[in-house]
């Protein structure tokens, strides 16, 4: 058994989802994940049949690549959203055979955040999609151990939580985190410098743009991929840099994540 790697959208975000799919399986990628609701103001909004037809003449395209889709994002919680505002979006993950789908949360009412989280998960359970909860600094959800109360609280078999190595860098958490916690099977891979910018706007700069290829920063990666689940399916999401040429740069992560993940994937097989 070997190490999975998928290549996250906002690496490529540029690329319309073909493009992407395609540029993955030239690069060597044995995944994709696809953004296909809005995470920004900049990301296209899909309506439901475009989502649909998207979906239809993608799918296609994903299995003559050679490829599977992993993660289809992204889900934002907020305090009066319902299950059914994310319908096509299940609906559009599904019939591309998605594993997982990405939730963020924009509510600070933790309580209101795990009865959403719920009511999603019961509402993916019929497409077979896991969600997983991703926690970020400048979220609702800031940390490991918030991220996972909320999960836990929602009470789901198929609720997970997302470590993205920067997230858990800049929130403080630690390695002994990841190895005492559950409902973790999958982690997101980039690097960045050791000091962290000032302010929220900063932070939401970085993730979105200034992430650096694993290896070439100061995230302590190694301590985090020892804490993981061995072998856990690694994603990486690293914003293309302005000039740069999309395949070379997805070829670029996947080498890096190879020679940053080869002596954990030694140990573990």
């Amino acid at each position: 058994m070997s190490r999975l790697f998928s290549l996250a959208h906002l690496s490529l975000i540029e690329s319309p989802p073909a493009e992407m799919v395609m540029i993955a399986a030239k690069a060597g990628f044995d995944l994709v994940d696809l953004r296909l609701a809005p995470a920004t103001p900049t990301d296209p909004i899909y309506s439901r049949s475009e989502l649909a037809i998207l979906a239809r003449d993608l799918a296609p395209v994903v299995r003559d690549a050679g490829l599977r889709v992993w993660d289809v994002e992204i889900i934002r919680i907020k305090d009066q959203m319902q299950p059914r505002d994310y319908l096509p979006l299940m609906e559009a993950a599904a019939h591309l055979g998605a594993a997982r789908m990405k939730l963020v949360c924009d509510t600070d009412d933790h309580a209101r955040a795990a009865e959403l989280l719920a009511a999603f998960a019961r509402a993916a359970a019929p497409f077979e999609l896991t969600l997983d909860l991703e926690y970020m600094v400048f979220s609702g959800v800031k940390s490991l151990k918030a991220a996972l109360g909320v999960v836990e609280a929602a009470d789901q078999p198929n609720l997970r939580v997302l470590v993205d190595a920067l997230h858990w860098t800049r929130a403080g958490d630690t390695a002994e985190d990841i190895r005492k916690a559950k409902l973790l099977d999958y982690v997101q891979l980039c690097d960045a410098p050791a000091t962290a910018p000032v302010g929220r706007e900063a932070l939401i700069v970085e993730a979105r743009t200034s992430r650096l290829p694993p290896g070439e920063g100061a995230l302590a990666l190694d301590a985090l991929l020892d804490a993981m689940p061995p072998l856990c399916v690694a994603s990486l999401e690293v914003p293309l840099p302005r000039g740069h040429d999309p395949m070379t740069h997805a070829r670029t992560l996947l080498v890096a994540a190879h020679a940053v993940c080869a002596v954990h994937d030694r140990v573990a097989s």
